[in-house]
């Protein structure tokens, strides 16, 4: 039997380019003599049951796609109770599911990566909504400004392609939004007030390197909270500062830590945000966030590659914010 198994989603980042990047993909593990069978996922929900079944037939499993197949295959690994090693090839728009581990988007490299084996544990998430959806994640769970571009963005892959796609539905959310109120109940914090968006950080990044919880790491047992509280006229402008992470200290974005997280809407009669993780809309809050502390094993560089490359592009590591 096939050592890995990769499950690849034809849809991921620009579809005209998918079918070329997976090609390379297997080309690049079939010159490492790395052994693997490929499935591909054909609906929604459908990389979770693949990779929740090739977990327990004793597989390791690889998710090949952007971050919403990422998220869905260490989902069906998660679940599966099995304990299986679960691994990424990046070949989406984002990457940043692959990142919070120290992944490049690369995938000659991420290939690399699964031929050297090396593997070790991670904190991940669990959201849990009021309707009773639970979801694993790797990276960030989000609620307001920031959920509301996922789902546009994508209802909206049909008509746009990639980045173009995230921008444009930034700015068509822009022009409509309002903030709200909300209530963040922490371990040892509460916030009660207006947000644009509040992120609740496993990883740093979301949106395609954009870096809301700069300051989060994978392996402190902890999440990293920014409630953000800028006005819609600036927000655009601190969006763009996110990719250098130079967003982090402000004084219209209140940081927390804590395990567990428990959001509301403050006032009951406001139209609840909606929330997402990995880039998976979940539904509308309440939503209580729990972190599990080295929750699950993941095929990794042994050093955070990225860390690395951003520390060599900006001459820093994203998560100093001495700058």
């Amino acid at each position: 039997m096939e050592d890995h198994a990769i499950i690849f989603n034809p849809v991921a980042g620009k579809t005209k380019e998918s079918k070329k990047d997976i090609d390379y993909a297997c080309q690049c593990l079939d010159n490492l003599n790395v052994s693997y069978k490929l499935f591909e996922s054909e609906y929604a929900g459908h990389a979770i049951e693949l990779a929740n079944q090739l977990a327990r037939d004793g597989y390791r499993v690889i998710g090949a796609g952007g971050d919403g197949t990422c998220n869905e295959v260490l989902h069906g690994a998660i679940t599966s109770n099995s304990g299986a090693l679960c691994g990424f090839i990046p070949m989406g728009t984002g990457n940043d599911i692959p990142g919070a581990i120290g992944i490049l988007p690369d995938i000659k490299r991420a290939c690399e990566v699964i031929h050297e084996g090396h593997s070790s544990k991670s904190d991940i998430g669990l959201a849990t909504t009021h309707e009773g959806v639970k979801r694993f994640f790797l990276g960030i769970g989000s609620q307001g400004f920031d959920a509301e571009v996922t789902k546009r963005t994508n209802e909206a892959k049909k008509h746009f392609k990639g980045t173009k796609n995230y921008v444009v539905q930034v700015l068509k959310t822009l022009i409509t939004w309002k903030s709200k109120k909300v209530k963040i109940t922490m371990d040892n914090d509460q916030y009660e007030g207006n947000a644009n968006l509040l992120a609740v950080g496993n990883g740093p990044s979301y949106g395609g390197w954009m870096y809301i919880c700069q300051n989060s790491r994978v392996d402190d047992g902890l999440f990293n909270i920014s409630v953000v509280d800028i006005g819609k006229g600036k927000l655009l402008y601190y969006f763009n500062k996110m990719y250098s992470a130079t967003l982090l200290p402000h004084p219209n974005v209140a940081e927390f830590q804590s395990k567990k997280v428990e959001i509301e809407m403050l006032n009951s009669e406001d139209e609840p945000y909606l929330c997402q993780v990995d880039g998976e809309v979940l539904g509308t809050i309440p939503v209580t966030y729990e972190t599990i502390k080295d929750g699950y094993e993941f095929i990794r560089p042994e050093v955070d590659e990225v860390a690395e490359a951003f520390k060599e592009k900006y001459g820093r590591y994203f998560y100093d914010t001495n700058y």
